[in-house]
């Protein structure tokens, strides 16, 4: 994910004739030098002159000239000093700013100009140093003030950063270059609000700013808000259509709002003004990522690594990849390569790879460093929270969980009520939205607390997705009229409050002892139950099974917990010698067109496939005697209705099912079935089929 970054303006080396005020100054000197072409001062006033109009090498020839007429003066050295870093030569300039400093040690602009050009080598502390001195002799020099806030930025000083750029803007009100810098430190400090109001500060005062505007895109982006994010991005290139970093800002929105022919489009016209900036071969390598591109993302990313081998993001991403490809202990490699070079994502990269090859107290320990090393990395604080819930620590978990809605992988655009959210304060009957987030499973797990929420004197309005809407109608407090249900995406009922369905767990302080459970919260209608039954009669006096092995294709991690229906032959085919049972699926989705590849000699009966909501698929559940599943909502359905359910899991399973247990205290008739390595569900399918009933 691309940072905000502190704008550093190119010099132009062009020729530029002289206008207005600079000609009639260029002019006078011109008059002195006629008079005495080696006055010392004329030189150096000629010099400023053309560096003011970028004419850099004739900056350069009259500021030699001027050093060498009167080596003593230190304007001179000065002069030189400037007009050489504006024309690239900065060895050379800083040549010259020695000799001014032996004359002068504490000569203001001199120490000035030899920290700007630290701060270019990305030399911070020698940097700071400089302009600290700088500041010694003169308080008020504003051009150091800046200078010291950016190197403590560098540093990752931000408070400190931003105490300096306070005093220049007390020093010069309004001052955009000052603005834009606060901004850039309050964004990373977590202060979304103030650095919005100093970037659009800094625009203010400086319409035509490009990278004011292309940072305001970026944290208008991070907030979900995009179409507000492209009018800024978009104007930046407008104004700029050569900083690069305008259009790789452009492309990771696009990214994200699963545009790919637009990004592409962006990061043509990056890689064009710049065939070899790493930071736009990354971009290549994330977009082909989002694609599902594992050997484009390889091709992009080598490129990256050819330009610049320690360039700390490629080696991150190199380490991403990896992990993807399964190759933990090389990730692992990489992560620790990304983070020794200064990159501030990797720890808690590193962090899942680590529970991926089963290190699970150095995985929450390297998690834990990872936040203290950036609190305000929402990747990093949602990582741990995950980490926390998956090894029980569900008091810090839940409450650490609410990193999601900063996490834009999680939450692109999170809903904004003008209602206040609610955080487990006595109710006195009022209207509580409790509304769905995520999966179909999530809902089903968590609308359990609807029932807390009754019983603290609220009317909980649980407005869910609109398969799930008419089964939570069977949930006690709905059926009494102690809560009511909505649709996702139709109007809105009235209502005094608000809370997520996931934040529930934080505020009514759940551990793993107190999960709400009275028995079965969700039920199917008798007269449906009954239809079923008539549907899908025994074919044999036989356990009933149903049968689900495919969750939503589109969650990022089904490869690892979804399987098709050919990879539990096995246990079909040891069922029916064992027990005969009548399989009937349950699968939804495309996955379920798999049924007609089975062989002749199995039948399971298609079920659910045509189920127009959870409502009938729960119906024909409460048929089965047992339902075998993967990590899908059907796992939930059934442990909602308590059914004996047994779900087959991955070697690294959701965070729900926690690590190393059999049994989930979500649902108490549940059975976890784990890989004990990663890809073994051959493993899997041997301790399920020898748990068959005789």
């Amino acid at each position: 994910m691309l940072e905000h970054s502190l704008e550093n303006p190119p010099q132009n080396d062009a020729a530029q004739p002289f206008t207005g005020r600079l000609l009639e100054v260029a002019l006078g000197y011109q008059q002195a030098l006629m008079r005495n072409p080696r006055q010392p001062q004329a030189l150096v006033g000629m010099s400023l002159v053309a560096l003011a109009s970028r004419q850099t090498e004739f900056a350069v020839k009259m500021a030699a000239a001027g050093a060498a007429a009167a080596p003593g003066m230190i304007a001179a050295w000065v002069a030189l000093g400037q007009a050489l870093k504006a024309a690239g030569r900065n060895d050379d300039a800083e040549r010259a700013y020695a000799t001014a400093i032996r004359l002068d040690g504490m000569h203001p602009l001199a120490r000035l100009g030899l920290g700007e050009l630290k701060l270019a080598r990305e030399q911070p502390e020698a940097a700071a140093q400089e302009f600290a001195l700088a500041l010694q002799r003169q308080p008020t020099l504003l051009a150091a003030h800046l200078g010291l806030g950016n190197a403590l930025a560098l540093m990752r000083r931000d408070q400190e950063a931003l105490d300096r750029y306070e005093q220049a803007l007390a020093l010069h009100p309004r001052l955009p270059e000052a603005e834009f810098a606060a901004g850039f430190v309050l964004a990373r400090l977590g202060k979304t609000s103030e650095a919005e109001t100093r970037y659009r500060r800094a625009i203010a005062a400086r319409p035509d700013f490009a990278a004011a505007w292309i940072n305001l895109g970026s944290l208008l982006r991070e907030q979900g808000r995009d179409l507000s994010a492209e009018a800024a991005l978009r104007r930046a290139i407008a104004l700029r259509p050569d900083l690069v970093s305008g259009w790789i800002n452009l492309a990771a929105l696009e990214r994200e709002r699963n545009r790919p022919a637009e990004a592409e489009h962006c990061l043509r016209n990056a890689l064009a003004l710049n065939c070899d900036q790493v930071e736009t071969l990354i971009a290549w390598c994330q977009l082909r990522v989002a694609q599902r591109d594992t050997a484009g993302a390889w091709e992009w990313l080598r490129r990256a690594l050819a330009v610049d081998p320690d360039q700390n993001e490629a080696i991150n991403m190199e380490g991403i990849l990896l992990h993807h490809d399964g190759r933990f202990d090389e990730a692992l490699a990489r992560f620790d390569r990304a983070e020794a070079l200064g990159n501030r994502a990797a720890a808690s990269n590193r962090g899942n790879s680590l529970l991926e090859v089963g290190r699970f107290t150095q995985a929450l320990h390297t998690h834990e460093r990872a936040v203290e090393c950036d609190p305000n990395h929402a990747g990093a604080a949602y990582n741990l929270a995950l980490t926390q819930l998956r090894l029980g620590d569900w008091e810090r978990g839940w409450p650490g969980y609410e990193a999601r809605w900063r996490f834009r992988e999680v939450h692109r655009t999170p809903r904004i009520f003008a209602q206040p959210r609610w955080h487990g304060e006595v109710l006195n009957g009022e209207r509580i939205l409790l509304h769905a987030e995520q999966g179909l499973g999530d809902t089903i797990q968590f609308c359990r607390y609807a029932a807390l929420v009754a019983a603290r004197g609220g009317h909980p309005i649980l407005q869910v997705q609109e398969p799930a809407e008419r089964l939570l109608r069977s949930l006690a407090a709905v059926r009494a009229g102690c809560a009511e249900t909505a649709i996702l995406g139709s109007p809105l009922p009235a209502f005094d409050l608000e809370c997520p369905l996931m934040s529930l767990p934080a505020v009514c302080g759940t551990t793993v002892a107190s999960v709400p459970w009275l028995g079965a919260y969700l039920a199917a209608d008798p007269d449906v139950v009954q239809e079923k039954w008539r549907t899908f009669p025994d074919a044999r006096p036989a356990p009933r099974i149903g049968l689900a092995w495919a969750g939503n294709p589109r969650y990022k991690a089904d490869r690892q917990r979804s399987i098709r229906l050919d990879t539990l032959l096995p246990l079909l085919r040891s069922a029916q010698s064992k027990i005969g049972a009548n399989w009937i699926s349950l699968q939804k989705g495309e996955a379920a067109e798999q049924l007609a590849q089975l062989p002749e000699d199995l039948c399971v009966r298609d079920g659910s496939s045509r189920d127009r909501d959870l409502a009938e698929t729960a119906a024909l559940v409460a048929t089965l005697d047992l339902v075998i599943t993967t990590d899908t909502c059907i796992a939930h359905l059934a442990g909602a209705m308590a059914k004996p359910v047994w779900i087959l899991l991955p070697h690294l399973a959701d965070w729900r099912w926690m690590q190393e247990i059999e049994t989930t205290p979500w649902y108490p008739t549940a059975q976890l079935f784990r890989q004990t390595a990663p890809g073994d569900w051959a493993g899997v399918l041997d301790r399920v089929i020898r748990n068959l009933p005789s």
